[in-house]
């Protein structure tokens, strides 16, 4: 029997996520809107599957699209008590494991798997038949991104061009030539690339029954988080898997489908039910992250560019979504840092705050002003010139990996270094260069890039850190720098979302219809990360050209709260009822490491003050807890209702017990 308990798993669902988790179909799509717990669902339909009985955790399989996701899945499965192995990873680290165990057991020779396509490109570029141009090789890459993730062979590649009207910068002619060079080049060498990996599986199981139907018996149900950032050739594997069982849970959100560029095709979400026939669809529609001013921000914006939102928010008023208007880009950074400096201290030491930009290039302005204000900063642990990055690029030149092996193993059996003793503190600059025991850290992350990519080699760990960033300072002190992209799947309560203006926002290479789409999607997921407090900032020139606000921000209106239904009675200072459920909410949250709002929004305890309930039902029907959660709740607040003296015992416990596998 599993440890799992199946009620305790449904305990702090919504209607909707509650509906996704027990569905009794096997095929299941479900459309989950930004703040409104996907990860969540998906691991709830894990644990509750296999504690009731209808799935084996042995034959489970969670793929997912980082390194960081499938952590973060094992992570919450063993929160909700599972302890049985299920399987999550990366489409590309599962698939090298199945590859790597056939190669052993059919005496073939293991392929060698590189990760930097940038390098192998430049390579061909220099050794191939097109004449050397090698500051276009951005874009050669991209165009093999573009048709590997398709599964389209180079003499395919101009044909496919010609009818998805496709025009790269360097011409048709020359991206297929360079593209040829590069497939020659990796047989040449004996190697093949990630995308070579989901291939040659693919290509395996259709040309050997057994192995696909062995693949199938061990990954017997099969769930995929971010569904919408599925490309054509990680489609063609989940229709293999799913091939005579149907056992396949999708989540995700077409409104957050940012991978374009990448042969992302978040078509294959929006049309699920054309795609997978007998599908059953099942929606979240609640966003409960964000409060309405922010989540009504997001959806105009993808109201703006054609794709209308269904989001709603299910937590309290909060303050109006906030714009900032800057004479260029030093002025712009000049006031964040204004912004930021007037804020709650304790924000900013907890790592609440972050400004996100449409290009990297834009986070340096950022950085200075906020180092002359004082406020500490963070970005990549693998930033040029930090310590960790200079073992990274050593460690990188051990080559294979046997010797990328024994140079970790050499690191990590010798004793540590004595702790210094003293560190400085309170410095304005990022916590790369007091980073501790540097090499010790790159030796530990070279054991996990073996551990999934068994096959690996230098080059390929450096790209594995550029695009897992497993460095990441357990510090939280400073205010959080990053890409629009590398934002997604994360939140903070304040966010200045920066350059939101013409030539960033759509950036100016979003040239047809399809990519300002998605530029307007990659806006709505920068907005959406804001649980609490947003600021929208854009500049009147940038570099010395003029600029205006994006076309995105047209038409939206900030100067109004979002209309809410207020409660019966508003709570006040002097209420003592609401001040006791306010004082538990905390001291409950507190306990058990969270957000109060996370444990409890605010219009449900206005709610509670106002109607007093006297039983779990009463409870259950004035506040968003659900039956479960109202009826593990209710002793603890129907004592607070009734006067001090059934305070005495509000600890938290019972609340902590709920949210424990949140």
């Amino acid at each position: 029997m599993s440890p799992v308990d199946a009620d305790a798993v449904l305990a702090d669902l919504d209607a909707d996520q509650r509906a996704a988790v027990t569905s009794d179909s096997r095929l299941v799509a479900v459309i989950a809107g930004a703040g409104s717990g996907k990860t969540r669902v998906l691991t709830r339909r894990i644990a509750h599957r296999i504690a009731t009985e209808s799935a084996d955790a042995r034959h489970t399989l969670a793929l997912t699209f980082t390194r960081e996701a499938a952590g973060e899945i094992r992570r919450r499965l063993l929160r909700l008590g599972l302890r049985e192995r299920v399987e999550a990873g990366t489409f590309h680290s599962v698939m090298l494991g199945v590859l790597t165990q056939r190669w052993a057991d059919t005496d073939r020779r293991p392929l060698t798997v590189v990760s930097d396509r940038r390098r192998l490109v430049g390579d061909a570029l220099s050794a191939g038949s097109t004449d050397v141009d090698r500051r276009q090789l951005a874009a050669f890459v991209a165009e093999i991104d573009w048709a590997s993730a398709r599964g389209i062979a180079p003499e395919a590649y101009a044909s496919a061009c010609r009818r998805q009207q496709r025009r790269p910068g360097p011409g048709v002619d020359r991206c297929a030539a360079v593209y040829a060079d590069y497939t020659q080049l990796k047989r040449r060498r004996g190697v093949i690339d990630f995308d070579d990996v989901l291939g040659h599986a693919i290509r395996d199981m259709r040309r050997d029954a057994d192995f696909a139907e062995s693949v199938r018996w061990r990954f017997r149900h099969v769930l995929v988080d971010e569904a919408q950032d599925l490309n054509p050739l990680q489609h063609q594997l989940v229709d293999l898997l799913r091939h005579g069982r149907d056992d396949l849970f999708l989540v995700g959100d077409p409104a957050q489908a940012i991978y374009g560029f990448n042969g992302a095709d978040p078509s294959l979400l929006v049309e699920v039910e054309t795609r997978f026939p007998g599908v059953e669809v099942v929606r979240l529609p609640v966003n409960h992250r964000c409060t309405p001013q922010i989540v009504r921000a997001g959806v105009h914006v993808l109201d703006t560019t054609g794709q209308p939102g269904a989001l709603v928010s299910n937590r309290g008023d909060g303050p109006v979504v906030e714009r900032l208007h800057a004479a260029d880009e030093n002025d712009e950074a000049a006031q964040a840092a204004r912004f930021v400096v007037g804020l709650d201290p304790n924000l900013v030491r907890s790592g609440n705050v972050a400004v996100l930009a449409r290009t990297n290039q834009q986070l340096a302005a950022f950085e200075a002003a906020f180092r002359s204000a004082g406020l500490p900063t963070r970005r990549s642990a693998t930033a040029a010139g930090s310590p960790l990055q200079a073992v990274v690029r050593s460690a990188a030149t051990r080559g294979s990996a046997s010797q990328l092996r024994g140079w970790a193993h050499d690191i990590l059996d010798a004793p540590p270094p004595a702790p210094a003793t003293t560190r400085s503190t309170g410095s304005a600059r990022g916590r790369d260069d007091d980073t501790p025991d540097p090499e010790r850290r790159v030796a530990a992350a070279v054991l996990d890039y073996l551990r999934e990519q068994p096959l690996g080699d230098g080059a390929g760990f450096r790209g594995w850190v550029a695009t897992t960033n497993p460095f990441r300072d357990a510090s939280t002190d400073g205010v959080d720098l990053l890409s629009f992209h590398a934002a997604k799947g994360r939140e903070w309560h304040t966010v200045i979302v920066s350059g939101v203006e013409t030539s960033l926002v759509p950036h100016k290479s979003a040239t047809t219809a399809d990519t300002r789409a998605e530029e307007g999607r990659l806006l709505y997921v920068a907005l959406t990360r804001a649980t609490d407090r947003l600021l929208i900032t854009h500049a009147a020139r940038r570099h010395g050209y003029a600029r205006a606000a994006s076309p995105f921000l047209e038409g939206l209106d900030l100067d109004e709260p979002a209309a809410a239904p207020p409660p019966r009675r508003r709570r006040t200072a002097a209420d003592p009822v609401g001040e006791r459920l306010h004082a538990w909410r905390n001291d409950a949250a507190r306990r058990a490491g969270i957000l109060p709002e996370q444990l409890c929004s605010s219009r449900d305890l206005d709610a509670i003050a106002c109607s007093r309930p006297t039983t779990a039902d009463e409870l259950a029907e004035v506040t968003s807890f659900g039956s479960i959660t109202a009826h593990r709740l209710a002793p603890e607040i129907l004592a607070l209702l009734d006067g001090p003296e059934g305070s005495d015992g509000a600890d938290g416990q019972s609340a902590r017990s709920t949210i424990t596998g949140a």
